[in-house]
């Protein structure tokens, strides 16, 4: 069994797998324009301070604390 945890939570340089976005309407719609969905693989650019940075299909997004929080990932092998 994977270990699931948030965006906010993961470690810089790893890719990982969206498993489920716990947000309203309005938040799933913004991040589904952004290409942030359920199954996609994200690679993790930047967790520090500020906004999380990752790359999906080839773009940087910047996603901000509050929203990464309500994304939950596991590792992709």
């Amino acid at each position: 069994m994977q270990l699931t945890r948030t965006l906010c939570d993961a470690n810089k340089d790893v890719i990982l797998k969206i498993k489920r976005i716990i947000a309203g309407f309005r938040a799933r719609n913004y991040l589904a324009d952004l290409g942030i969905i359920e199954d996609e693989k994200i690679k993790v650019l930047k967790n520090d301070e500020g906004p999380v940075i990752v790359e999906i299909k080839g773009t940087r997004v910047a996603i901000g604390r509050g929203l990464a929080a309500k994304i939950e990932v596991i590792s992709e092998k």
